[in-house]
């Protein structure tokens, strides 16, 4: 059993102190093995970052002067943002691993900073079962192929591919097709042609841990709405009216209200019929003909999605109106959209992160014009009420 003197040692590593603790080799106090093995990957990072941060900001900071749209900062301010919040992470990982008296080696599996991976081997993988993990790293056609076919590679494809494509449209939407753009353009189809060489000749996938630890969208999604209450909860403890603070119990306290507005949508909303393809739902303006639902039956199970569906219309009229149909920020758009008709076929109440937000609010104003709408906002204040505890 490590002491609580050397695992607070070895936190206190991270915070710009193990290269002393690394030349302090005869003091007791700093000779554990345990305390020189996390100091030394705090002086490894520690290192890495503040010469990457010296080189980047010394000759590469001016080539990304662009500002991105709507949120008005520049993409070298984004770059630095992630550097600063890439050390922020390590350090806050690398106290948790001392506090519980874990060991650190940068690069190993356990590492989310690690570059190592896993290489699987697909020599007995048909070809049809590759071409399905080459086309999960297509740009939203992989958020379906990989709800549909859910694999280690296709779930990284689809995570892969949404980061970059998105990171791409920003930059796209701000200075259209120029240099830039023609670059990453360049390297996203790069990554494409090795990954169809690896697959299809070579018979293997390499698969990065770092690939395995990306956040679905649906855990984001989870974390972001569980935020304010655990601050909430933050505020009690610093006033001294709460006395614990886990943020595992919020995020499973959403958990399970998701679970019991689910099943209570389930309980109700029990007419399955539907005049046209569900694939239009989510389509915009396409999505309008399934409106006369919305009156003619007070259970649809298409509520939510119909709903959310007419949301993505209106988006798309607004930017319409103001940017012109052909603005590229239409094309965020396809982000929801896709999103939803991956999710649509196994959880027809699927929830659209941000466009739900929105076409609740809308739900309210109509002051429960619809039956089936305003049973939509009961089950919306139950789910409010709705409580749980970890033990």
């Amino acid at each position: 059993m490590i002491s609580q003197k050397i695992r607070n040692n070895a936190s206190i590593s991270y915070f710009f102190l193990g290269w002393l603790f690394l030349l302090a080799k005869n003091n007791p106090n700093f000779s554990d093995v345990f305390i020189k093995q996390h100091a030394k990957a705090a002086t490894k990072v520690h290192v890495f970052f503040f010469v990457s941060y010296f080189l980047y900001s010394h000759f590469l900071s001016g080539f990304f002067g662009y500002v991105l749209p709507i949120v008005q900062i520049t993409i070298d301010h984004c770059i630095q943002i992630a550097l600063f919040s890439f050390l922020t992470l390590f350090i806050i990982q690398g106290v948790y691993k001392g506090q519980k008296g874990e060991s650190r080696e940068i690069g190993d599996s356990s590492d989310v900073f690690s570059f190592s991976g896993n290489i699987l081997r697909l020599d007995e993988t048909s070809e049809g079962q590759k071409a399905i993990y080459f086309l999960s790293y297509i740009p939203f056609l992989g958020m379906i192929i990989a709800k549909k076919h859910p694999h280690a590679i296709t779930t990284s494809g689809a995570r892969i591919s949404s980061i970059f494509w998105f990171f791409y449209l920003l930059v796209f939407v701000n200075r259209g097709f120029d240099s830039l753009s023609m670059m990453l353009l360049f390297m996203g189809v790069l990554f494409l042609v090795y990954l169809a060489a690896g697959l299809f000749i070579k018979n293997s996938y390499f698969i990065p841990h770092v690939f395995e630890k990306i956040p679905s969208i649906a855990l984001i999604y989870e974390i972001i709405r569980s935020t304010p209450t655990y601050f909430m909860n933050l505020a009690g403890v610093a006033f001294g009216k709460t006395k614990t603070l886990q943020f595992a119990e919020h995020l499973a306290n959403t958990r399970t209200r998701d679970i019991y507005f689910r099943t209570s949508l389930e309980w109700y909303f029990t007419d399955a019929h539907i005049a046209f393809s569900s694939l239009w739902i989510f389509i915009p303006f396409c999505n309008v003909i399934f409106i006369p639902k919305l009156f003619m039956s007070r259970q649809t199970r298409y509520v939510l999605a119909i709903g959310q569906g007419l949301v993505l219309t209106v988006l798309a009229g607004v930017i319409g109106y103001f940017y012109g149909f052909a603005s590229p920020f239409e094309l965020f758009l396809l982000f929801p959209i896709f999103y939803g008709i991956a999710e649509f076929e196994t959880n027809v109440f699927v929830r659209i992160p941000g466009v739900y937000e929105i076409y609740a609010i809308l739900n309210t104003l109509t002051f429960g014009i619809l039956n089936n709408t305003k049973r939509m906002q009961d089950i919306q204040k139950k789910e409010t009420t709705v409580s749980y505890k970890v033990e």
